[in-house]
């Protein structure tokens, strides 16, 4: 929104405060010496008000044609944000008619009420119930200092809830006056008389996040918990049950001949039959136990505190209501169902190592005939050797220049131009033939081998830039995404540092990508870190978005500069509703924070015209081209600068 022209240079401005003291005069004006009206980025709100002023108020060095009770007056009644003034005895004192609004309250009323009695109730962020004592205005009278972005839901007196984002500052008296900023006062153990109060109404943001978390919690199928919230809750389990020596076990179920069905009937009809096989599983399991689709055929439950019987007699439970006939669509259909039992503490005590012994076990269940289940036992190690296997090949694997990389191209989506790539890479085994990052990197994660192989992409993708930058290519934004052990390692400062040195790039040709779990940790030297890379000029961008459990402190606390779209957004649009408006606020949010967009996975035009249309900054996907290698890169490049008539060098 454009502001006035006449308040963006430094104004002195007034708050009054409302005080009855006799027929003579009705207000008291407490003059604020402050020095500027200021809007902060990135969502902060207004840090400093005027309520109005009595029509004899005193002018200090207004321009001319100036009038502080008009013009800033009219200026925060107009504002979209709320605005309350609260002092000592918690009373507000002063509210614009945003507030009103937002609160539900009548303006009349809104003034002289108690702060807590404003709402009927409020929860934090994480919709834990905030007790009247435990508001920001207390902590900001007694300690002095503002507090920022926090998000609040308030449980409205009419009934509505209204999430927020407020920010809390305290108002001193110095020199009898009131301003926000005092440092003298401060110096002098000075103590604020009032708080000011900022709200900005963010239930839209937030209901989009709740979706979004839930999307990414469960399987979009069948309603079922996905891979990543079982395994959360997994770990959970298992460190309840280290606590209470209890046992946990994991099944891990594959469907028999259900490809048949699927292939013969087709896949509107296989996700029919998905959606019944979640809906039986969930009935043979108790309350207490977790269902989870990993994708596929493939489903997961969960068992705690089950003996051996029990978790015999669920399985024989799954296999009997999974071998009775499916009716649908007027087809009687026939499904068989392995399952593979692995059991902690006995069998392993964390996520991964479980449910890879119980896949082994489920794999058995397959050669012996299938419909039947089997436990993991020591035999069954053969398949789980091949993790150490993979571990050892990645030892020798950048000895033996095995690594090597592969470059996705992003666009502009407005003017069609090849603005940057990201690298990606891949493993040429010796052993195992060429991989994908998905068939080794987890095991890369788990062996702690996954640091050097950031080391060796950040590395290969800046020099790779740097030969591109040397012959002529235009010049391009490196993407390199890296783990979250690079993150935590402390070692990342200096392996970025020493790339960029020895390819000589400038700090602004990198991106570094990451997940939402790395902010979740709240790890604090994290922020250090972040902003030491920020200072060598190297940009940051939160990865996968919408497929974790980030929240809006997360992003407001770290300096992200890019949202990267995950394509399980983008693979239905414009079709699906819902993701089209997920889609469309996560843009919003971003563009309100300042954040560049980016989408993944754009495989159609549609898609791509719904990105422009709701204001995505850049896309990636196989609507331009799958992954290539440098010279492919080189040659595309080339052909796109020339489609808009840049100069390229003769020997390219």
């Amino acid at each position: 929104m454009a502001l006035p022209r006449k308040i963006c240079a430094p104004l002195p401005l007034y708050l009054t405060r409302r005080r009855r003291l006799g027929p003579a005069r009705r207000h008291a004006l407490l003059e604020a010496a402050l020095n500027s009206l200021t809007f902060p980025t990135r969502g902060a709100g207004l840090s400093i008000v005027a309520d109005g002023l009595p029509a004899d108020c005193p002018a200090r060095g207004e321009p001319p044609g100036f009038s502080p009770k008009l013009d800033l007056l009219s200026m925060v009644n107009a504002l979209t944000e709320g605005i309350l003034v609260c002092g000592a005895d918690r009373c507000v004192s002063y509210a614009n008619p945003s507030a009103a609004r937002l609160l539900g309250l009548p303006l009349d009323e809104l003034v002289g009420r108690p702060l807590p009695t404003v709402v009927h109730a409020a929860v934090d962020e994480f919709e834990t119930s905030i007790h009247e004592t435990d508001w920001p205005d207390l902590d900001v009278l007694a300690e002095g200092q503002p507090q920022l972005n926090q998000i609040f839901g308030l449980h409205c007196l009419d009934g509505r809830t209204v999430w927020v984002s407020s920010n809390w500052t305290p108002l001193y008296t110095e020199g009898g006056h009131s301003t926000t900023a005092a440092p003298g006062a401060a110096r002098q153990g000075a103590r604020p008389y009032s708080v000011l109060v900022s709200l900005v109404d963010i239930t839209q943001i937030r209901e989009a996040q709740q979706r979004i978390r839930h999307l990414a919690t469960h399987d979009t199928l069948t309603g079922l918990l996905n891979r990543s919230a079982l395994e959360d809750r997994l770990e959970h389990a298992l460190a309840l049950g280290r606590r209470n020596r209890s046992r946990v076990s994991v099944m891990f179920l594959d469907l028999d001949r259900f490809k048949n069905v699927n292939d013969t009937l087709g896949h509107q009809f296989g996700d029919m039959l998905l959606r019944e096989v979640a809906a039986r599983l969930q009935a043979c399991a108790r309350e207490a136990d977790t269902v989870a689709r990993l994708g596929g055929d493939e489903f997961v439950v969960m068992l705690e505190s089950l003996d051996a019987m029990g978790t015999r007699r669920v399985a024989e439970r799954i296999l009997s209501a999974i071998g009775a006939p499916f009716h649908i669509e007027g087809q009687e259909l026939y499904l068989g169902v392995s399952i593979g039992i692995a059991v902690a503490p006995r069998d392993g005590d964390d996520p991964h190592t479980l449910l890879r012994k119980a896949d082994a076990a489920m794999y058995l269940a397959k050669e012996r005939g299938r419909n039947n289940f089997q436990t993991f036992t020591s035999d069954l190690d053969d398949r789980v050797s091949r993790r150490f296997r993979i571990e050892s090949g990645l030892r020798r694997a950048s000895d033996r220049n095995e690594f090597y990389a592969d470059y996705q191209p992003r666009v502009d989506v407005r003017s069609g131009r090849i603005v940057g790539v990201e690298a990606l890479i891949r493993w040429n085994s010796a052993d195992f033939g060429r991989m994908m990052p998905g068939q080794f990197i987890q095991d890369a994660e788990e062996t702690g081998l996954i640091v050097e192989i950031d080391r060796w992409i950040l590395r290969a993708a800046c020099d790779q830039l740097a030969r591109w930058r040397r012959i002529g290519l235009p010049h391009l934004r490196m993407s390199i995404n890296l783990s979250g052990q690079a993150f935590s390692s402390g070692k990342l400062s200096d392996m970025v540092r020493r790339a960029l040195s020895a390819s000589g790039l400038p700090g602004d040709a990198v991106e570094l990508e990451m997940t939402e779990g790395i902010l979740i940790r709240d790890d604090p030297s994290l922020h250090a870190l972040l902003t030491e890379l920020r200072a060598m000029g190297v940009s940051l961008a939160l990865d996968d978005f919408g497929t974790g459990y980030s929240s809006l402190s997360y992003l407001h606390r770290f300096p992200i500069d890019t949202l990267k779209i995950d394509r399980s957004f983008v693979q239905d649009l414009p079709h699906v509703a819902e993701r089209a408006a997920i889609t469309r606020a996560i843009i919003m949010m971003a563009q309100a924070m300042g954040m560049r967009t980016v989408a993944e996975g754009v495989e159609s035009t549609g898609q791509l015209d719904f990105l422009r249309e709701v204001g995505c900054d850049e896309f990636q996907g196989y609507l331009l081209t799958r992954p290539l290698e440098p010279g492919a890169v080189q040659n595309l490049v080339r052909e796109n600068a020339r489609r808009y008539g840049e100069r390229i060098p003769r020997f390219l």
